[in-house]
């Protein structure tokens, strides 16, 4: 099983086209659909005319006719940014390459804590994006979903140099997580059931994030990047959390934590995630709410 990693100009145009500021994007108010999370999940994939195919038929043939020609009039500006951008892409394309093997022995960890059997990692894109104006020391990524098409996106900051440890791997692995969950569609039902009965707790800790989201988030991190499976294979080390926490990240580091013990059982007894599982981690958060 490979990685499925891809580098599209366009997808890097179209995201490169969100975070400049310039007179060119004040045309037609493009910020608004540059922004719209629908439109944005658009952006993504090799071939041109089906990604314009798929935002026309999102706006509308003649804003996307607008869209077009907005984003077109940016590819001079674009052009000399993809000069440094698509050589460093590549050398991230590299890096996930490289280091294949010991991704798809975590990912075996996944589907047996998922209770899934099949899942091909190749079957899911991964596209690799530029970030021209972020400067943070490490990658960003996040899924997309639907019954009929999934796909993966990292965004690399422009001056981020591929690492020799593993925890982009980790990170990655994190948003294979998700998808594998979607497969397991009682186990998810049981995730999404109890977001539902605990929607107060959620909507009071998770700052807009949706009560599932927010539980499904800690659930995952529990294992990986901050979580037990992640120290297993990508030599991570688990922070040890003592003071509560206030936001989503220092929920997931001291979800990990606390849970440490119960994720390494778990994975090294190959458990699938279950009822218990999830009540642990609901009794830690009940726990330590302010």
């Amino acid at each position: 099983m490979y990685l499925s990693i891809r580098i599209s100009r366009l997808s890097n145009l179209l995201f490169f086209a969100q975070k400049t500021d310039g007179h060119n994007l004040i045309k037609f108010d493009l910020r608004k659909y540059l922004i719209n999370d629908n439109i944005d999940r658009l952006f993504y994939g090799e071939n041109k005319n089906k990604i314009w195919k798929q935002i026309e038929e999102s706006i509308g043939k003649q804003k996307a006719e607008q869209m077009k020609k907005v984003i077109i009039s940016l590819d001079q500006v674009f052009t000399s940014h993809w000069r440094k951008a698509s050589r460093h892409l590549l050398l991230w394309k590299q890096y996930f390459q490289n280091n294949q093997s010991l991704f798809q022995q975590a990912i075996l960890e996944l589907k047996k804590l998922s209770g899934i059997k099949h899942f091909t990692t190749s079957k899911i894109p991964i596209y690799l994006i530029s970030n021209p104006v972020n400067n943070e020391k490490e990658i960003n990524a996040w899924f997309s979903w639907t019954p009929k098409e999934s796909f993966i996106v990292v965004e690399i900051p422009l001056d981020l140099k591929a690492p020799n440890n593993f925890f982009p791997l980790a990170v990655l692995g994190h948003e294979f997580f998700h998808l594998m969950l979607r497969k397991n569609k009682s186990l998810f039902l049981k995730i999404t059931n109890i977001a539902k009965k605990n929607d107060k707790l959620f909507t009071k800790l998770s700052k807009g994030i949706s009560s599932r989201i927010f539980l499904e988030e800690l659930l995952i991190s529990s294992f990986i990047p901050e979580g037990y499976l992640s120290e297993k294979y990508f030599n991570t080390k688990v922070v040890i959390r003592i003071s509560k926490p206030k936001d989503l990240l220092s929920w997931r580091k001291f979800i990990a934590f606390k849970l440490y013990q119960t994720a390494k059982k778990y994975t090294d007894n190959i458990r699938q995630i279950d009822e218990n599982y999830l009540k642990d981690l609901i009794s830690v958060i009940k726990q330590n709410v302010k």
